[in-house]
């Protein structure tokens, strides 16, 4: 359904809106986020250049891969600026499900100007986290510094108390620099259980602390890691949530094929090729059909849509679905075409022998309960019962013209 999101009351989606507000639907939110898919990328859009540009060249420089040829280069720049385009509009996203979990309907407010504050914070804060320090994935737990100090403690309270008067992105980064390790303890912990990598869930994870900082209330003396944790925890499950693939793999095979895929990507650096699965099987100690079925079931366990084209093309009308065959379908009019050929057959019996078949097997009747309700013995019954099976064998065993 097209929207036009430059109207100011756009009557046509109140209903979903109202609807969501009551069932909290994921499909029909799903749905909701579709239609705006247009506002999403209209406020990446209006993103300064300068921030972005800044991340992607952040990005580039904390990779420091070594390339042989100018066309490598322009290859890797352009797989980096769409990976970055991906995870701006995954981030647009989060924004505006937010939005559409806070909006009520009933209020007489925009919501198209509602959302576009929402999604466009959430970018800005997206941007600004790619920007900070201590973003390297610790190794182990011993590695990730959030011991609150009396002094780190003392100086986040009294930055919180200069961020309150005079609400500033400088004041801002000092203290998501000062607690960037909560957010690295609840992703290091993240980090095995899902297939996200560790940058990812300090992105996401910076967002829930940024987030903790704007609400935090100074005057209540609460402490504030115990304050920011939730949220950044928050944060990542619902980052996860959203993305969680339908089929769930067992922890250890994801850890096993991250720890591969970290091989291969080491050994493309370091040699400019592909390990073979031989040695990266050698490299994690398993044999090469156990790294086979491990990544088999890792890459495949995100759903693919029915309307997926087969051919990329514009002008392609054909789609996966197109070519599956519905075995149900054709199960189900396999069992219609058999009950017509079976009351064909019933219909050629006497109608004695007809009633006794039809009472013992349609009805489910006892020899008893068919001699009672049909005024026979219970003889009668079994003698009609073996005549009627006879002759349908017959009959059923006679090709139709």
């Amino acid at each position: 359904m097209p929207l036009d999101s430059n109207s100011s009351k756009n009557e046509n989606i109140l209903p979903l809106l109202r609807a969501y507000q009551v069932s909290s639907s994921e499909n029909l939110q799903e749905q909701i986020v579709e239609i705006y898919m247009g506002l999403i990328r209209e406020m990446i859009a209006t993103l300064p250049i300068s921030l972005i540009n800044q991340t992607r060249i952040g990005n580039q420089r904390s990779r420091d891969r070594p390339v042989t040829s100018e066309r490598r280069v322009s290859n890797r720049r352009t797989a980096e600026r769409r990976s970055s385009d991906r995870e701006l509009l995954e981030i647009g996203k989060l924004g505006f499900k937010k939005a559409l979990a806070q909006f009520n309907p009933e209020k007489d407010i925009d919501f198209s100007e509602f959302a576009r504050s929402q999604i466009y914070q959430y970018l800005v804060n997206f941007l600004q986290s790619q920007n900070l320090d201590s973003r390297n994935e610790p190794q182990n737990e011993r590695e990730i510094d959030i011991t609150p100090t009396a002094t780190r403690k003392q100086e986040t309270l009294e930055i919180l108390q200069a961020y309150r008067m005079n609400p500033t992105t400088e004041l801002r980064n000092q203290l998501v620099n000062l607690n960037i390790g909560l957010v690295r303890r609840e992703a290091y912990h993240w980090k095995n259980q899902c297939q996200e990598s560790f940058e990812d869930l300090m992105q996401v994870g910076s967002i829930g602390l940024i987030n903790a900082i704007e609400r935090f209330d100074v005057s209540k003396g609460n402490a504030f890691s115990s304050f920011a944790v939730p949220y950044i925890k928050g944060e990542i499950q619902h980052y996860l949530r959203d993305k969680s693939p339908t089929l769930r793999m067992p922890r250890a095979w994801l850890t096993t094929y991250n720890q591969g895929c970290k091989f291969i990507r080491n050994q493309r650096t370091e040699t400019g090729h592909d390990p073979s699965s031989q040695e990266v099987a050698d490299e994690l100690g398993i044999s090469v059909n156990e790294w086979y079925d491990i990544k088999l079931a890792c890459q495949n366990r995100s759903p693919i849509s029915l309307d997926t084209p087969v051919d990329q093309s514009e002008d392609s009308s054909t789609s996966i679905g197109d070519l599956v065959t519905d075995h149900k379908y054709q199960s189900f009019q396999l069992a219609q075409e058999d009950s017509i050929r079976l009351q064909q057959a019933l219909d050629l019996l006497e109608d004695r022998t007809r009633e006794v078949v039809e009472f013992v097997f349609l009805k489910e009747f006892t020899h008893r309960e068919v001699a009672e309700t049909l005024g026979i013995s219970a003889i009668t019954v079994s003698r009609q019962l073996k005549k009627g099976i006879t002759a349908l064998k017959k009959i059923l065993a006679t090709p139709i013209d």
